[in-house]
């Protein structure tokens, strides 16, 4: 007879001091739902119940489990890996962001490659070679951005330490747009009569929150601002067709930032290696996955070997040692170093991860500890939907309606970006004779020896300072070419 099994969820209730405790009595497929209350003094247990959600079950058992060979059995070097019996099924506390971001580049510089050549004195030769020419981007730049998290994986943030975060991060996708109201019957589950005992005998869990909202936001933050440097970088390259870019400053400016609880679906299988337990998550509802993958050294030795064995025989050896050395250095000490690092690098890898995680637990003990905010609400992928949606429409309308005016000022300020050709009083078009004829024309105009009044005279120095500048830069056609790309010359 299968024995009763009893889950206690612990959600808080409105803004009372009471918790409510949800007791989930398992008899076969039925579920009785119990409450009690509890007085408490602080609310310290996890986010509100009514703005909580969750993202149910919908893959079976073997789905995962095939989906678990495929990710330990993906290449000829992957070990193949055992599992420790049934996965254990567990609810994984999330915090999803969602948020609309101004930013502004504040200074770039951009590089170009060029070809230059040089003597070269030791063999009195002129050689060549490449070198970057870097410039300041005049032109101020500005972007407004959705940031969803159907789109950006970065916005769902792992609340809790008991698992690490990287591999926990594998089961991030699309299926939040499933979340739904977190109730009890989503911790029912499939008898499987047609399966093992031990896959009968799994009772689902739920996994509380532990990481506050506070710290989640600064999670958040920090990815919006690197996915707006990244941003930055490919924007300059394209616009300005340069190389690459350098001492790139993006200011960026978060409002309705909303953070959402919602309870992730996970397979957790445990592998044992090397005396160590390593998890592989599988998401319950699209089959994403996460975790460390092993790798069978000893396959990886004989690659090795033969590799290193076929390069010293058409390559002659190391050049010391002779034959032995070329055994010894050429052969078996890279073939072991190799091996060696094969085995070890899991146990590395969770060793620097679990450092991760205990620096960022402390970076976060100072974080406010509080889970009622103004931006705390329960998730709606309809409503972010709709939130992306409108945005990109009123986007593709601005655009429309004011895309040729905004355009042509871009490419104005573009064009010219510190107004030298208003300055000379020509057009984009002018030629080299325009420019000069120009030039003279003002510089009879301003010159400083012209003007009596001291006041007229420092005005007029100004001007002409102005007028020779402009003149500088554009009776040269290579620095002319650059200023109508927008560097700075």
């Amino acid at each position: 007879m299968q024995s009763n099994r009893m889950i206690t969820l612990y959600l808080p209730i409105a803004r009372s001091c009471r918790l409510e405790r949800l007791c989930v009595h398992r008899k076969g497929r039925f579920t009785v739902l119990s409450r009690t209350f509890a007085q408490t003094s602080a609310r310290s247990d996890g986010p509100l119940k009514e703005k909580v959600r969750a993202i149910p079950f919908s893959q079976h058992v073997k789905a995962a489990e095939q989906t678990f060979d495929t990710y330990h059995g993906h290449s000829f070097f992957s070990l193949k890996a055992s599992k420790a019996g049934a996965p254990d099924e567990v609810f994984i506390p999330f915090w999803v962001a969602t948020a609309s971001i101004r930013s502004r580049i504040v200074q770039a510089q951009i590089g170009r490659d060029v070809s230059r050549t040089r003597h070269n004195p030791q063999t009195n030769r002129m050689e060549t070679y490449w070198d970057t020419e870097w410039y300041w981007v005049q032109t101020s730049h500005s972007f407004e951005r959705e940031y969803v998290p159907a789109q950006h994986v970065g916005l769902q943030v792992y609340a809790s330490h008991k698992y690490r975060r990287g591999y926990v991060n594998g089961i991030r996708g699309e299926s939040v747009v499933d979340a739904k109201q977190f109730t009890p019957d989503m911790l029912d589950r499939a008898i499987y009569n047609d399966l093992d005992t031990e896959y009968q005998s799994v009772t689902r869990k739920v996994d509380p929150f532990t990481v506050f909202p506070a710290s989640a936001v600064k999670l958040v933050k920090k990815y919006i601002q690197d996915s707006e440097e990244a941003l930055a970088d490919e924007f300059l390259l394209s616009t300005y067709r340069a190389d690459r870019t350098r001492l790139v400053s993006v200011e960026v400016q978060v409002s309705h930032l909303k953070l959402s609880p919602v309870y992730f679906p996970a397979y957790i299988y445990s592998i044992r290696y090397l005396g160590r337990h390593f998890r592989t998550f599988i998401n319950g509802d699209d089959l994403s996955v996460g975790g460390q993958r092993l790798y069978n050294w000893e396959r990886v030795a004989l690659t090795s070997a033969a590799a290193m064995g076929s390069l010293m025989l058409f390559s002659g050896g190391v050049g010391w040692g002779g034959p032995i050395g070329t055994i010894w250095l050429g052969i078996v000490f890279p073939t072991v170093a190799t091996s060696l690092f094969t085995m070890y690098y899991p146990i590395l890898s969770l060793r620097l991860r679990d450092e991760m995680r205990k620096r960022e637990i402390q970076s976060q003990a100072n974080d406010e500890k509080s889970w009622d905010t103004d931006w705390v609400s329960a998730f709606d992928a309809f409503e972010d939907f709709e939130r992306y949606r409108q945005w990109k429409e009123e986007r593709s309308y601005r655009r429309s309606t004011f895309g040729e005016q905004e355009s042509e000022r871009i490419k104005q300020n573009m064009r010219d970006p510190k107004g030298y050709y208003k300055t000379l009083g020509v057009g984009e078009g002018a030629n080299k004779a325009d420019i000069q004829g120009a030039f003279r024309g003002l510089a009879l105009k301003y010159h400083p020896d012209r003007a009596t009044d001291p006041k007229d005279k420092d005005a007029a120095k100004k001007k002409f300072q102005e007028i020779s500048q402009a003149y500088h830069v554009l009776r040269d056609p290579k620095k002319r070419r650059l200023y109508d790309q927008g560097v700075d010359v």
